[in-house]
């Protein structure tokens, strides 16, 4: 999604919403992802635009792509993929759970659990 953002690929309607949520700029983004700690986070925070804007056909090819990508660059390089259920955590993660679904759905793969927080699942572990 950023990218679409940096590259103005966005259509006039979605720039438009970016730029009146986020008042940032290329040179703001590129500074916090590439010179400033925790870059994964600051990424992350900007999911909360494809959960507002789900419906979009822009952010729904977004979201898609990215999960095909996902799944192809990094679940499916391992055989255990197809024997074990595939868990998921976080907050981008449990956003899209729906997408998670189906995805694995489309990849013929068992998903297992989906949390928004990983301690949630290891304080229920040692209960």
């Amino acid at each position: 999604m950023i990218q679409y953002f940096l590259y103005k690929t966005f259509d006039e309607d979605l720039m438009d919403r970016f730029n009146a949520k986020y008042h940032t700029n290329s040179d703001e983004i590129l500074t916090a992802v590439y010179k400033q700690p925790l870059p994964n986070r600051y990424l992350a925070s900007f999911a909360t635009f494809l959960v507002e804007n789900r419906g979009h056909y822009m952010i729904e090819n977004i979201i898609e792509d990215s999960f095909n990508d996902f799944f192809f660059n990094h679940i499916y390089k391992y055989r255990e993929s197809w024997t074990m259920p595939i868990n998921f955590t976080g907050s981008v993660a449990y956003g899209f759970r729906d997408v998670l679904k189906d995805m694995c759905t489309s990849y013929e793969l068992q998903l297992g659990k989906v949390l928004k927080k990983p301690m949630d699942g290891l304080v229920k572990f040692h209960q």
